[in-house]
This record gives structure tokens, C-alpha cells and sequence, in this order.
């Protein structure tokens, strides 16, 4: 039991480490956001001076671009992870730990909600500041759901991870799954009910739900809940198992080492 934990606290050392060493590159990478962020907004203000309704959207999309942002980091971050540990040629040094390597997936995954988190408020209060928009931050309520949340979308990371390992360059299909990820977090369950059943987003319902109408985590059902747990382990349990797949394919092949 304890190699497990002491490997936990090696990655996040690591984690730790990289954040420190390469802090520039991660400043840069939130300023375009935010900039982006900033222009995006400055237009569909301009659009919306005088609807009503499209001005009430606006906090919606304070909210959803954060959110976008957490979604995109959290789906990439797995499959990314295993193609940069093969180019790097540390993969199989990885493989050869006591500890089993999805373990070290999934430490690496809670580790990252963690700094995800922290940068989702981050980014929110400063967008607060820009636009003059206000909402409800409700750190507890949020980080709860958040961290259930995404892990319905490392579970899909970790498909496009087992794929890099079959294929090692799928950065296209990542190009092409950010897209569908775009789709999929406009589209609200109120209108295709359906659609609730996808990562992340009941997830990212219930945070609109905490921010816009000012709820906590005491005010959901225990069906909000359940439903929400569920979707996150189905899709983090049939990522791991779509993972093993093709990693025991890919130890049969020998290609492991291979990038």
C-alpha cells in the first residue's frame, strides 16, 4: 500500500517541479486565454447592447469559456502525458515500476484536477474583474463537482492514450476531439436530454447551476449526485480497461519503446 502513496508523492513532485521549471511557458499560454478570452467578450457585448437576453447569456459565458478551459486541459492531459514519455524514451522505464502504470495515470490525473482547479478560479476572477460580471464562487461547491466531474473526461483521455500507444501520432484525432469537445459543452441537457449522458456535462450543469442561481452542494439531490458519479466512473472505468487493451496489444508487439 505505501508504494502506491510514495508514487503518488513522486508525481506530484514532479507535477511540482515541471510547474516551477516552466512557469513561463504556462504564464503565456493563460494570457493569450484570457486575451482571447477578452476579445471574445468585447464583441458579443457589443452584439448584445441592446438584447436583453443575450446580455443575461454573457455570465453563461464567463462560466462555459472557464469551463471549456478545465475540459480541454483535463481530456488532453493523458494522452499527451503518454506521447510525450515516448518521445522523451522514458515510457518503459515507467512501465517498470512496482506500481502498476495506469496508477500512475490516475495519480497523475488527481494531481492535475487539483492544479486545474485552482487555475479554473484563477481565470474566473479575473474575469470577473475584466468584464464587471458577477458570480456566485463557491469554492467548496465547486471544487466537489469539478473534481468528480473530470474525471469522466481523463476516462477519455485515457482511450486517446491507449490509441497513442497503437498508433504514437494521433494529434490530429486530438485536434478533432477538441472540436467535438466545443460541441458538446454548447449543448445544454434542458433541450436534448440525451446529451447529459456525455462527460463532463452534467458536470459542468451543475457548476452554471452553482455560479449563476448561487446554490451549493447541500441543495443537489442525492439523484444529482449519483448520476454524476456514475457517469464519471463508467467513463473512467471503460477508459481504463480500453487502455489495458491496447497496452497488453502493444507489449505482444514489442512497440513499446517504439515512437
Amino acid at each position: 500500500m505505501m508504494k502506491y502513496l510514495y508514487s503518488f508523492t513522486a508525481i506530484g513532485k514532479r507535477e511540482w517541479i515541471e510547474l516551477k521549471r516552466y512557469w513561463f511557458n504556462s504564464l503565456i499560454g493563460l494570457v493569450i486565454y484570457i486575451g482571447i478570452f477578452a476579445a471574445l467578450f468585447t464583441g458579443a457585448q457589443y452584439i448584445g447592447q441592446n438584447n436583453y437576453a443575450l446580455n443575461e447569456s454573457l455570465e453563461g459565458f464567463l462560466i462555459g469559456y472557464a469551463l471549456w478551459f478545465m475540459a480541454m486541459g483535463a481530456f488532453s492531459e493523458t494522452a499527451h502525458s503518454i506521447i510525450d514519455e515516448a518521445r522523451k524514451g522514458t515510457l518503459e522505464q515507467l512501465y517498470m515500476t512496482e506500481v502498476p502504470f495506469v496508477w500512475l495515470l490516475i495519480s497523475k490525473n488527481i494531481i492535475s484536477t487539483v492544479i486545474f482547479s485552482i487555475l479554473f478560479f484563477l481565470i474566473t476572477t479575473v474575469q470577473m474583474y475584466i468584464t464587471g460580471i458577477q458570480v456566485n464562487v463557491d469554492v467548496l461547491s465547486i471544487f466537489i463537482t469539478l473534481f468528480i466531474g473530470l474525471f469522466s473526461l481523463y476516462g477519455v483521455g485515457l482511450i486517446m492514450a491507449g490509441l497513442g500507444l497503437l498508433f504514437k501520432r494521433i494529434q490530429n484525432l486530438l485536434g478533432v476531439t477538441q472540436f467535438i469537445i466545443v460541441g458538446v459543452m454548447i449543448l445544454s441537457p434542458t433541450d436534448l436530454p440525451l446529451i447529459k449522458f456525455l462527460p463532463f456535462v452534467y458536470s459542468r450543469e451543475l457548476i452554471m447551476t452553482i455560479m449563476m442561481r448561487g446554490y451549493s452542494i447541500l441543495q443537489f439531490t442525492l439523484i444529482d449526485w449519483g448520476f454524476l458519479i456514475i457517469t464519471s466512473l463508467v467513463y473512467l472505468i471503460i477508459g481504463i480497461l480500453l487502455y489495458k487493451m491496447a497496452e497488453k496489444e502493444v507489449l505482444r508487439r514489442g512497440m513499446l519503446g517504439q515512437y
